[in-house]
Order: C-alpha cells, then sequence, then structure tokens
C-alpha cells in the first residue's frame, strides 16, 4: 500500500533518474554516431582501394595485350571455345 512518503520518494526517485537517463541515451547515441562513422570511412578506404586494384589489373592486361596480341588472341580464342562447349550443354 502506497503512503506519501513512499509516493514521494518514487517521485523523488524519477526526478533524480530521468536526467541519468537522458544522458545515457546521449551518450549511447554518440557512441553510434561514432561507429557509423569509423565503419564509413573503413568502407570508403575499402572501395578506394579495391577501385585502385581494378585499374592496376586493366592497365596489366591492357599492356599484355598490346605486347602479346597474337598470344592473347589465341587465349581469348580458347576461352570463347571452352564457354561455348559448356554453354551447349
Amino acid at each position: 500500500m502506497f503512503t506519501a512518503a513512499t509516493k514521494d520518494d518514487t517521485v523523488s526517485n524519477l526526478k533524480n533518474t530521468t536526467p541519468n537517463f537522458r544522458e545515457s541515451a546521449h551518450e549511447a547515441q554518440d557512441n553510434m554516431r561514432e561507429a557509423a562513422n569509423k565503419a564509413g570511412h573503413k568502407v570508403r578506404a575499402f572501395i578506394h582501394s579495391a577501385g585502385d586494384e581494378i585499374s592496376h589489373a586493366s592497365e596489366t592486361v591492357t599492356t599484355q595485350i598490346r605486347t602479346n596480341p597474337v598470344q592473347s588472341s589465341m587465349i581469348v580464342l580458347g576461352v570463347g571455345f571452352v564457354l561455348g562447349a559448356l554453354f551447349r550443354r
């Protein structure tokens, strides 16, 4: 059964808890924002690195084709033959 003192204690406890809850919620929000920013930076760095790798691979393939055009043509012909045989079945 509630008494006036119990009611006052409960109200007092709630008033003391509310600022702590707000502060904890703001801290959690800040921590989540910081984690999202870090993840975003990592993803951007990964995408940039992948783009550099693709660019390098493209340059390497282009160089190989220009230096060995006959060999490159034979390789492409062989790959096309194998893929054609696989897709026919």
